[in-house]
């Protein structure tokens, strides 16, 4: 382990720990929740510039901030969800494994806000699925990970994804932007959770697909084209 992993991981600890209190705080009533993306905002901003992470963000289009969407994105690193929080303009919930909350700590405000789902569980799926339509119903964003979580070898490239995040689109006639992440795969690989890596950070928010006129059978033409360009874009930026 080299200096700058303790480091990275000194810091990571000592910024969540410092929070943690008024992040508790804002799970105890639903009203709450608002604060609790705002500190969390802060979390990751003030945790890459600790480690000496430069974020570039991209906006292919203006997000309107009376508008809620569903964002879907790529999956190598669990700096991927710091990175989003750091960067969606709007309060957010993301869908993530249900193991998250059994992490110390972090796992209990994940299930008092967030929507866990088991893989390989029908029951916990369509559970996800209501929730994820809930919290459209309340002006929220969801931030998914439709590889169905960091599955492969910190390679770039993509999984298949799963239909979830673009059946809720379509049934809740949600505005889909798909997001590629690039470049924390390097910075903090998932099969090798004692190493970082100083690398910048790039976000893209490519521009949105509208789902008003949109039907369950366009499920698959929505997920087609959703993986296509975010497959495009890390081909474009790594090879």
């Amino acid at each position: 382990m080299n200096l700058y992993t303790i480091w990275c991981m000194f810091w990571f600890m000592l910024v969540f720990l410092n929070l943690y209190p008024f992040l508790w705080l804002s799970t105890q009533r639903k009203e709450w929740h608002y604060w609790n993306g705002f500190l969390y905002r802060i979390w990751a901003k003030v945790l890459y510039f600790g480690i000496g992470i430069k974020m570039e963000t991209e906006w292919d289009f203006e997000p309107n901030p009376k508008q809620n969407y569903i964002y879907v994105s790529n999956h190598t690193s669990y700096m991927d969800i710091a990175a989003m929080v750091m960067t969606v303009p709007k309060f957010s919930v993301f869908m993530g494994k249900a193991s998250l909350s059994k992490v110390p700590l972090f796992g209990y405000i994940f299930k008092k806000i967030h929507i866990p789902v088991s893989r390989g569980k029908g029951a916990s799926r369509i559970e996800a699925f209501e929730q994820v339509k809930e919290a459209i119903a309340e002006g929220k964003n969801v931030l998914i990970y439709p590889e169905g979580g960091i599955i492969g070898n910190n390679q770039p490239a993509l999984n298949p994804f799963k239909d979830g995040a673009f059946r809720a689109a379509i049934q809740t006639k949600t505005t889909l932007i798909p997001v590629t992440i690039l470049y924390n795969w390097i910075i903090f690989p998932d099969k090798q959770p004692f190493k970082f890596t100083r690398h910048n950070c790039k976000m893209i928010y490519h521009k949105p697909f509208e789902t008003t006129n949109l039907t369950e059978n366009d499920v698959e033409i929505l997920k087609k084209q959703t993986f296509e360009l975010i497959d495009s874009t890390i081909k474009k930026y790594t090879m």
